[in-house]
């Protein structure tokens, strides 16, 4: 009989060499929003890419319908089964960090790390100066106009939210048509107010900002656009997607739109794409640009943070992001991708499509802009209020005076509550 010591020697050995990395990887769990089916390719290249230069690590992906994510992440947090790393957009995001669910991307990545970013961006992702995720993906709205309404009204693009009311007037008596819908819903209200040169919040963000005369010009203007009926009437109900439709139909004469919304017209309206242009964002002077940013947070009830971060940190890295770039029109948050000719057409280099065109402005945009509606607490409801009062003054129910009254009123009782 072979000694006991010999036997089990091939057995333990086999043991050994079975507990590598294959068993030992810790595995993180990703979700994303809406990716799947169209940027698979893209998600997993990365994941296979990072498996390979981090076999300890392993990474599993879920994408999640957009309109799911909010409901779906505020219950994993609330079971205790919240994913590793998250896409998420930054107001999301800051509602999360209220209640201390994120963790803190300062405490894991270096300096060098952080640097990478732009930094009227990374300072997005900042919430009672702690901050909470890792900018991603960015989008910025530029202006898209009928080049041939505008030539046969002889107007320009607007340079200033005061100069839409003028064009508004000449457009709707010269063609009988609209030149702006200005959209109610989602941020766009909160962002127009603040690129007009109103401020949204005071510095230590516990009031409003707007209870000024700039913030009364910019209801002043509202109510003149609906009074006026320079405006649908239904722009009290319908939002973007009915100044999308109106712009389509021939209806409207500019869009405040990311420049992604130009794929949609070369397919839908062929026609219009043949007639339209590309400015700046609309009436936003010199530094009050906006940039829209989605970002990767990471969970406190995540196990393995080092692990998470260290793949949030590859996802968004300069060469991803730029990868991604090139696939979508969307914009890096890295300040290397800005260095490409992809972004910063060569001297004397005139764009050679509309495509490119809209590029370059939403990059020289997005270099000098910021996220203008920052994380605050208890924002649906802020943003709820602005509005109702906003439109209350379009209809005539209350004066100007009264309506930012009553809204700086109403932020001021949520912004100083900070239970």
């Amino acid at each position: 009989m072979r000694p006991l010591r010999l036997i089990c020697r091939p057995l333990i050995m086999g043991l050994l060499l079975c507990s590598g990395p294959a068993l030992s990887a810790v595995q993180i769990q990703f979700w994303t929003m809406q990716l799947s089916p169209f940027h698979d390719e893209y998600v997993n290249g990365l994941i296979e890419r990072f498996e390979a230069d981090h076999p300890d690590i392993r990474v599993k992906w879920v994408d999640v319908p957009w309109k799911e994510m909010e409901k779906k992440m505020l219950a994993s947090v609330a079971a205790r089964t919240a994913p590793d790393v998250v896409n998420l957009n930054p107001q999301f995001s800051s509602k999360l960090a209220s209640y201390g669910a994120l963790a803190d991307p300062e405490d894991y990545l270096t300096q060098s790390q952080v640097n990478r970013f732009l930094p009227a961006i990374w300072k997005a992702n900042r919430y009672h100066g702690q901050t909470f995720a890792i900018p991603w993906y960015l989008s910025t709205t530029i202006t898209i106009y009928n080049r041939q309404m505008m030539q046969q009204a002889d107007v320009s693009v607007p340079e200033t939210h005061e100069g839409i009311l003028e064009a508004a007037k000449t457009i709707k008596k010269k063609l009988g048509k609209y030149t702006y819908f200005p959209a109610m819903d989602g941020s766009k209200p909160l962002e127009d107010l603040v690129t007009s040169g109103a401020k949204l919040v005071n510095d230590s963000q516990t009031a409003a900002g707007f209870n000024t005369g700039q913030g009364r010009e910019f209801f002043e203007l509202y109510r003149q656009l609906y009074q006026q009926e320079l405006i649908p009437k239904n722009v009290l109900t319908e939002g973007h997607h009915k100044a999308v439709d109106l712009f389509q139909s021939g209806q409207l004469a500019m869009i405040s739109t990311g420049m992604q919304f130009l794929n949609t017209i070369k397919i839908n309206a062929p026609d219009l794409y043949q007639q339209i242009d590309v400015a700046p964002q609309l009436g936003a002077q010199s530094g009050r640009f906006n940039v829209a940013a989605m970002n990767l947070a990471v969970p406190m009830l995540s196990r393995h943070k080092h692990a998470a971060f260290e793949f949030a940190a590859f996802v968004t890295n300069a060469e991803n992001q730029m990868a991604l770039a090139k696939r979508v029109p969307l914009l890096p948050s890295t300040k290397a991708s800005y260095q490409s000719d992809f972004f910063q057409p060569k001297d004397s280099q005139a764009p050679k499509s509309l495509f490119e065109k809209a590029r370059y402005v939403s990059a020289e945009q997005v270099l000098e802009g910021h996220v203008l509606v920052p994380p605050l607490p208890k924002y649906s409801k802020l943003r709820n209020s602005f509005v109702r009062n906003l439109q209350s003054a379009m209809v005539g129910k209350l004066s100007v005076d009264e309506a930012v009254q009553q809204a700086a009123d109403t932020w001021a009782l949520f912004l100083g509550d900070r239970s």
